[in-house]
């Protein structure tokens, strides 16, 4: 059955668009695609069933990505899945799903028998070390004489644990193991396959989904139905696998082989066949314990024996031949030994068609991380009962000391800084809520407004336009009045609100000797405040896009100086939202202690040669609105060069506004007006004085004045 092929569509299901692959109208060519944007497509199908997932298995604790290869993200919880890999075989949707649900299957069945699952990886490698010795006795008989650094190579001893270097194989028992491995894997999925028809209807038997399933194993994973040629204990496994998943279509092995299946193995007292004992064991079952280690006993009593001799006789029939040199390069057999499988060829479909391609290493480490946080969910719940005497309000508590402290050790913060900075934060709220209003306003208001005003030309009017009756004068001396159009009136018309692309706030502080303690905490709450409010905006504007269709954005920088400056808070531009939230909090620790004079002049400079002329082309036309508001407490130490930067940022349109907060000196006030008022058509600076609890809605009524009248 061909595969569907993918388009994307919106498909409205529960209130919630999502989207879905649909099959093109006969006729209709597809398109070519690149990789990513089949990666895209079907990893925003696989998202649009996360609750699907979640609903299938009751507690997942995993998420799927189709990524560019199969591998487990430990740190994540994300299991990549290769796009590419379905791609090139051709999946549906229905059949990418279900891959997905094959393999949760596969993880929850891990996670609910770790302890017997791992011991059953210890049991193959002790298995693959028997094989592996047969293998290698076979390749020691045929090439020990002629090519013993062949066979010194293929008895290398490898590590097979990246945790644990002392367990190690070499190549004949790591071909071995995989042997032994496929044996289990086999039943596993035949286990898995089961428990999501069983827990997922849509994947029932005669369902749309179910033939889906049905045409997967039948035309991509075991698209043959003679077996005949293959080693006796591959086609005694294919045989079972392949008319388990493709009911009623018979596949063909040899009469030996047929036998060993019908042969009756006793266990529990009663004898069954092979196909009884999958149905009666293996199968999932409501009232019978079917758990990985459940299962894996079953089989080691019942037919990996069998299995086991079928196996025997393919190696003591199997010729050793080492693969032959390719063409042009190097070959296989002659330099890279490792592969001593002696059906490797045989093999070759399983491997390549079998969805289940993660590595036994991460599937072990992914069950080491379970065990670890079941471990912890334990002890989370000895700490719930310890809470359980505790007051709605002492637990709110305790949770967002555990929340803070988390964040602090994954972002380099100290503890005392968070507390600090949430003090503060705490201060600030009331104008921090006045900000907020504006950000709505300017988000959610009209981005027209209405204006009166005279317009013209029309026949009737309150107005007559001497110009235009001049214009047509030629016209109304011919008697054609009716036609003639000079009169004016007031109408209404709406005007587009011109709004800036970026709006960008750069906040410098003074740092100086004379800025003491209660000055520097309205210097921190200055800050916390500005940089706080309009990172909200900006959060404001990221979720409002898809409705406003702005392309505003907000950003600060922080600044402050003494005898030098510094920058303490980058652009956005330069770090990243989250790192951004960092700054900000570790603001309250630049604002601590003094550095010396009040060169302001140095950050202003350092400002100017950041703006780029093109950034200055666009503050010029109004496509950027750039501000830069200072706090000082004094006046400046070279206030000849404060005077130059400033008005250098006046010519380039840029607002500088400044505030001079706490009680100062006639001289540091004249030297103040000197820098930011003396001859200005508008002052630049605002003298706030010694009742500096008033510098924060001096500040906040100047954001108002300047970012009343954006829209978007």
């Amino acid at each position: 059955m061909p595969a569907e092929k993918i388009h994307f569509r919106k498909n409205v299901e529960g209130g919630e668009e999502k989207p879905s692959f649909v099959v093109p109208e006969s006729g209709e060519k597809e398109k070519p695609r690149e990789p990513a944007e089949y990666q895209r497509e079907a990893q925003a199908m696989v998202d649009s069933y996360r609750r699907f997932f979640q609903t299938f298995a009751q507690d997942v604790s995993l998420r799927f990505r189709l990524s560019d290869k199969f591998y487990i993200d430990l740190e994540n919880g994300e299991v990549n899945l290769a796009a590419q890999w379905f791609a090139e075989r051709g999946y549906s949707r229905e059949q990418i799903l279900w891959a997905n649900l094959h393999e949760l299957s596969h993880f929850r069945d891990l996670a609910e028998d770790p302890k017997r699952m791992m011991e059953n990886f210890d049991y193959v490698q002790a298995q693959a070390k028997k094989t592996g010795a047969m293998i290698l006795q076979k390749w020691v008989q045929k090439y020990g004489a002629s090519d013993p650094t062949f066979i010194d190579r293929l008895k290398k001893q490898q590590p097979t644990s990246r945790k644990d270097p002392q367990k190690t194989m070499n190549a004949a028992e790591r071909a071995a193991y995989q042997i032994h491995h496929t044996f289990y894997n086999i039943f596993d999925d035949v286990y898995v396959n089961n428990l999501v028809a069983r827990k997922a209807p849509r994947y029932e038997p005669g369902t749309a989904g179910g033939n889906q399933v049905d045409a997967l194993y039948r035309d991509k994973l075991f698209p043959k139905t003679d077996y005949a040629q293959l080693p006796r204990h591959m086609q005694f496994l294919y045989k079972l696998l392949r008319e388990e998943m493709v009911p009623g279509e018979e596949v063909q092995i040899s009469d030996e082989v047929k036998a060993a299946l019908e042969e009756k193995v006793a266990f529990q007292g009663k004898e069954y066949m092979a196909r009884e004992i999958v149905e009666n064991f293996i199968k999932p079952r409501g009232r019978r314990d079917t758990k990985a280690g459940q299962r894996y006993f079953v089989l080691q009593k019942t037919l990996e024996p069998i299995f086991g001799e079928l196996l025997k006789k393919d190696l003591d029939e199997w010729d050793p031949q080492k693969p032959h040199k390719q063409k042009g390069g190097k070959g296989k057999g002659d330099d890279s030994p490792e592969d001593a499988n002696p059906f490797s060829g045989d093999y070759k479909d399983w491997n390549d068609n079998n969805p289940d391609q993660f590595d036994d290493n991460d599937i072990k480490e992914w069950a080491d991380k379970a065990e670890i946080d079941k471990k912890n969910k334990e002890a989370e719940d000895m700490a719930k009962k310890a809470d359980e005497g505790k007051t709605a309000e002492e637990k709110a508590k305790a949770g967002q000391e555990k929340i803070d402290q988390t964040w602090c050790e994954k972002h380099g913060v100290k503890s005392e800084t968070l507390r600090q900075f949430r003090k503060i934060e705490a201060e600030v709220a009331p104008y921090l809520e006045e900000l907020t209003k504006l950000w709505q306003r300017i988000i959610f208001g009209s981005t027209r407004k209405i204006e009166r005003e005279m317009a013209g030309h029309f026949k009737m009017g309150s107005e007559l336009d001497i110009e235009k009756t001049i214009e047509e004068w030629p016209q109304i001396q011919k008697g054609d009045i009716e036609k003639a159009e000079v009169m004016q009136k007031m109408v209404s018309k709406e005007n587009l609100i011109e709004r800036p692309e970026l709006i960008r706030l750069r906040l410098v502080g003074d740092m100086s000797g004379s800025m003491n303690e209660a000055k520097r905490h309205v210097l921190q709450q200055c800050f916390v405040l500005l940089l706080s409010s309009l990172r909200e905006f900006e959060t404001h504007l990221n979720l409002t896009r898809s409705q406003t269709k702005t392309k505003l954005e907000v950003d600060t920088e922080g600044w402050i100086f003494g005898d030098e400056e510094k920058k303490i808070k980058k652009l956005r531009a330069e770090s990243n939202f989250e790192d951004e939230q960092v700054e900000i909090v570790k603001i309250v620790e630049h604002l601590q202690n003094t550095i010396g004079n009040t060169y302001d002049n140095t950050a202003l400079e350092k400002i100017i040669e950041e703006i780029t002329p093109e950034e200055r082309n666009k503050i010029a036309q109004e496509r950027i609105m750039e501000m830069i508001f200072e706090i000082t407490d004094g006046g400046s130490s070279d206030a000849a060069a404060a005077r130059r930067a400033v008005d250098t940022l006046d010519d380039i349109s840029v607002i500088a506004r400044a505030f001079q907060i706490g009680e100062t000196s006639e001289e540091e006030k004249a030297t103040f007006n000197a820098v930011w008022n003396v001859n200005r058509e508008e002052k630049l600076g605002e003298i706030v004085g010694k009742d500096i609890q008033n510098l924060l809605p001096a500040i906040a009524e100047l954001l108002k004045k300047y970012l009343g009248n954006v829209r978007l």
